[in-house]
């Protein structure tokens, strides 16, 4: 006469086979989700405003380039677009850092500007939606043409202001 324990008696053991079943399911949503999610970060950049107060120096001049953006019918950024300079002496020059010449013309006029300069810092302003690898293609130009540092240059929001100020 076994009070406890016989084979006769209740199962106190949990059935593991649905939380196995629902720990699975979720794993495979998260693999098939993971690259997607990836694949949609983007970096705000660039808000294009007409004039940024970049010199903390009066006396000191920076060279500033803009890196445009090429776009199809629908408005989509399609790669990069012309690099500007940003003076009013150099308004007609416009280099592509997607041809190797020209990406070798900006390096030789990066590298005559910047020596002149006692910062040797190069500051670019890009379109917002420009994707960073053709910003960052930008900056190898700039290191390669001498220049110590680039920086993107960004505007502040205008509604921070209003909300800090008022």
């Amino acid at each position: 006469m076994d009070t406890g324990g016989s084979k006769g008696g209740m199962k106190s053991d949990i059935n593991v086979t649905p939380l196995v079943d629902i720990v699975l399911v979720l794993l495979i949503i998260f693999i098939v989700i993971t690259p997607a999610v990836n694949n949609a970060v983007k970096l705000p950049l660039s808000k294009h405003a007409p004039k940024v107060d970049q010199q903390q120096d009066a006396g000191q001049k920076y060279l500033t380039l803009m890196l445009t953006s090429k776009r199809n019918d629908k408005y989509e950024v399609t790669g990069p677009g012309a690099v500007l300079i940003d003076d009013k002496d150099a308004k007609d020059e416009r280099f592509f850092i997607n041809d190797e010449g020209q990406r070798q013309k900006l390096e030789d006029y990066i590298n005559r500007n910047v020596s002149q300069l006692n910062d040797k810092r190069v500051f670019v302003k890009a379109d917002a939606d420009l994707p960073f690898k053709y910003i960052n293609e930008l900056f190898q130009v700039c290191r390669k043409g001498g220049a110590d540092e680039a920086s993107i240059v960004t505007s502040e929001d205008k509604d921070t202001k209003k909300e800090g100020g008022n």
